[in-house]
């Protein structure tokens, strides 16, 4: 599975769009709701060196919680 990064201009608002999407979809970061009307500036393919920095940021400031057992 691909993963991107990708940054869009809305159509109306004319503001940046940041959204991290695959082929089923996206999620949108920042910006304006999609409304349909946007161009593509840029796209970026996240690369596992891409992610594993991003997780060990993201550990940082959201640290994993730990399972709790269940006897």
């Amino acid at each position: 599975m691909k993963i991107y990064f990708s940054v869009d201009r809305d159509g109306w608002t004319n503001g940046l769009q940041l959204s991290i999407e695959n082929e089923n979809g996206g999620f949108r970061i920042a910006g304006p709701k999609y409304n349909g009307r946007s161009k593509n500036l840029q796209r970026h393919e996240i690369t596992q060196r891409d992610a594993e920095e991003i997780r060990r940021y993201l550990d940082e400031a959201f640290p994993p919680v730990p399972p709790i057992a269940i006897f």
